[in-house]
């Protein structure tokens, strides 16, 4: 089971109608759309949806518009908190807002693993420990490998703070290595917070074509589709499942 956001553009749709352009719009990409397996199908079920975290945010001169798709023009949908909606117009929203809060919320995230790489031990990530593994199994087991990787100070205090609900370690630092994921190069991941603020995992443009990740430039891409919408183009995005 795969679930991945979609961003889907709409011709100006009222917020009433918006779920049903949404499943016409999607329609040629549903997995059971033919009797046989759907070649081109990507979903095999969808519903509007925003991260909690990364809501759309509105341009504070159109807050209140009854174009925006927010829980008081479409009632089956969650409140969400001031300039914040499930996507409308392009004009209304403020797409620079969104990149600016992706980036801001990097620049908190690297500067709480400063400060923990100030007061702990240098780590190794967990590809030192594996390839140690793989260069004599017998005598150092992969579970060993593991956990001596974990009991590292720095990797413990990331691990605990996610359990505490650190708002700068998410609980997939439990699962990933914090060693080499802010080992990456501090510009680029910067600039790729900037580039994804926007788009969801795949676009679904005003003509009909979808496009995904999977592609190469796929975020430039997307990013620069959104960026020059009619300001009357509908964005919503829809959580998918395939």
């Amino acid at each position: 089971m795969t679930k991945f956001f979609a961003t889907v553009c709409l011709p100006p749709t009222p917020p009433r109608r918006v779920p049903d352009a949404i499943a016409v719009a999607m329609a040629p990409y549903d997995m059971n759309a033919t009797d046989d397996w759907n070649p081109v199908g990507e979903w095999d079920a969808w519903f509007i949806h925003v991260h909690p975290e990364t809501p759309y945010l509105v341009r504070p001169e159109h807050d209140g518009d009854r174009r925006l798709i927010t829980a008081a023009t479409d009632a089956g949908l969650d409140p969400l908190g001031p300039l914040e909606c499930y996507g409308g117009p392009r004009g209304l929203l403020d797409f620079a807002a969104m990149r600016q809060r992706a980036v801001r919320e990097y620049d908190a995230q690297r500067a709480a693993w400063d400060n923990l790489v100030a007061v702990h031990p240098p780590a190794r990530p967990l590809a030192e420990f594996v390839a140690r593994h793989e260069a004599d199994p017998d005598g150092y087991p992969l579970d060993r490998a593991k956990e001596e990787h974990l009991l590292q100070p720095l990797v413990q205090e990331v691990a605990q703070r996610a359990l505490a609900g650190d708002p700068h370690f998410g609980m997939s630092f439990l699962t990933s290595d914090p060693v080499a994921h802010f080992a990456r190069d501090h510009a680029a991941v910067r600039e790729s917070a900037l580039r994804t603020a926007v788009p969801g995992y795949a676009l679904l443009t005003p003509d009909g074509r979808w496009r995904d990740a999977g592609s190469d430039g796929y975020w430039e891409w997307a990013d620069d589709q959104l960026e020059h919408l009619d300001p009357e183009t509908v964005v919503v995005d829809v959580l998918c499942h395939c």
